[in-house]
């Protein structure tokens, strides 16, 4: 039997383990967090990427805790209609175009299938040294372990320690020229649609979630990279949103305290294969982190794992099958992360060089994004 160590608890390290431990192999998942809580607040799982979590059998349960939207109702700044955005469904016309869910009930839903799986994960651990032979790889974790596997998946996301190991002369992830706000709600009432407001450099989304609830995102091209000061960042928060009208005042009206407010800078990453040294592979955030213009990161990071999974179980020596992965997934990955890269920077001035161009570009790249993994 394979024995493979994942290093990474976020979705792509559970994806992984989930699809290697299918293919037969005996897997472990060390994670850094002792609490192994989920960073953000909400995501948008599109309909290629649900692909992915069907084979991994985790689909329904996502469908569970997530809400259906068939479109997206664009708006002006005052909550005037301009047009809606149809999302393409390359599933089954029951299976969502476009699933939205709290990033704490995808991070439970795959914790639970973890633990069905019988997956052993380690927490509050991660590698502390690696020597690796033609066959093997000795870990040193930082809980003053060693285990020998055949092979190590590099899952641990955008600031990636095995990627700076690994490639030391490799690029870390570049600031796209926004950022985002993000804050979570309870859904106004009469507010059933992903409403997309547009004011200038700022665009705001409020994504109606089960239960009643709410994840709301601003873009911001105006405020650069750095995070305000903790007590400037309500204030800062609430002058952006005030420049919106239709549902926002009454979202608006609940975010009273600063702990609400979450503000991350957007970077992004696409690095060129090879994706793997010795006896390690990279996949996910380390090797391809991407703005969220087209709600696909988390969707890539598990589509990874799922053909990581099919390449493990044709059996495939180990530098086979990470050479195999890097090329399926390469190009998949640069359109998501360079289209999502292109509409940030139209966002920004001088702007797009024609009004369609954005909408004509995500139409084309989710077109190419429905082939099969």
């Amino acid at each position: 039997m394979t024995k493979v160590l994942i290093v990474g608890g976020g979705p792509a390290g559970m994806a992984s383990g989930l699809a290697l431990t299918q293919a037969g192999a005996d897997v472990e998942i060390v994670e850094a967090s002792a609490d192994w809580r989920p960073g953000g607040i909400g995501l948008a799982l599109q309909s290629a990427p649900q692909r992915a979590t069907k084979s991994l059998g985790i689909h329904e349960d996502l469908v569970h805790v997530g809400r259906r939207h068939d479109v997206i109702d664009m708006c002006a700044a005052d909550g005037t209609p301009i047009a809606q955005m149809p999302q393409l469904n390359v599933n089954t016309p029951e299976d969502p175009p476009l699933l939205g869910m709290t990033r704490e009930a995808v991070h439970d839903v795959m914790v639970s299938a973890v633990e069905r799986a019988r997956i052993a994960v380690r927490l509050g651990t991660t590698v502390e040294d690696m020597v690796t032979s033609e066959d093997h790889a000795d870990v040193a974790l930082s809980d003053g372990t060693h285990v020998a596997v055949d092979y190590v998946i590099g899952a641990d996301g955008a600031h990636s320690a095995l990627r700076q190991r690994l490639f030391p002369d490799a690029a870390e992830p570049a600031y796209a020229g926004q950022s985002i706000w993000r804050a979570a709600a309870v859904c106004p009432p009469g507010l059933d649609r992903y409403t997309m407001m547009l004011d200038g450099p700022i665009r705001l989304g409020l994504v109606p979630l089960p239960d009643g609830r709410l994840y709301l995102w601003m873009l911001d091209s105006g405020i650069g990279a750095a995070r305000p000061p903790r007590e400037d960042l309500l204030r800062l928060f609430h002058e952006r949103l005030a420049r919106f009208g239709g549902f926002a005042p009454a979202v608006a009206s609940q975010l009273t305290d600063t702990d609400q407010v979450d503000f991350r800078a957007l970077t992004w990453l696409l690095m060129a294969p090879p994706w793997h040294a010795g006896r390690t592979l990279l996949i996910g955030d380390a090797v391809h982190t991407t703005t969220p213009h087209i709600s696909y990161g988390a969707g890539l990071a598990i589509e990874d794992a799922v053909v990581l999974g099919e390449l493990a179980a044709s059996g495939l020596a180990f530098p086979e099958l990470a050479e195999k992965l890097a090329a399926r997934r390469f190009e998949r990955a640069r359109a998501v992360v360079e289209t999502s890269l292109q509409l940030s920077q139209w966002e920004q001035p001088p702007g797009p060089p024609e009004p369609a161009a954005p909408g004509r570009l995500i139409g084309q790249t989710l077109a190419f994004l429905a082939q099969p993994l």
